[in-house]
């Protein structure tokens, strides 16, 4: 089976995989080959995929999966590997993100966009030290 995983600056991985999982919005769901062919919504989180026997994770938000003839193409609208995350950047976007977050108005617009950057941050953060293959320690 074939993952694509895209984003809209870049193809983030075209690589032969035995399984999927992703975060779909209504709960995670995995990709089998033979799968049937489906078009789903994705959430935040952590996108795994097996290749070669080993598990590979992305941190994704939002965005796309579709599945067909054995090609899951996730369109996301981010994708960082677990290995290319900046774990010191993500931790400054979560403080930024939770300090804009103090002196804004509850329920409007630029809130819900304020607790999407922190879930997004947190995301990245979770996937960094949890999937990361660079010897990293808990931090």
């Amino acid at each position: 089976m074939r993952l694509k995983l895209l984003t809209p600056e870049r193809l983030v991985l075209d690589t032969e995989v035995e399984e999927v999982y992703a975060p779909g919005v209504v709960g995670e769901f995995g990709v089998l080959p033979g799968h049937i062919s489906f078009l789903t919504a994705l959430a935040i989180g952590v996108l795994r995929y097996r290749s070669q026997g080993q598990d590979h994770y992305v941190s994704v938000s939002g965005g796309f999966a579709e599945v067909v003839n054995d090609v899951v193409t996730v369109l996301a609208d981010t994708a960082e590997l677990a290995d290319d995350i900046d774990y010191d950047r993500a931790k400054r976007a979560e403080v930024k993100a939770r300090a804009a977050l103090q002196g804004v108005a509850p329920n409007t617009p630029q809130e819900l966009d304020l607790q999407s950057a922190v879930s997004r941050a947190l995301n990245r953060l979770a996937v960094s030290t949890t999937h990361s293959h660079r010897g990293r320690s808990t931090r």
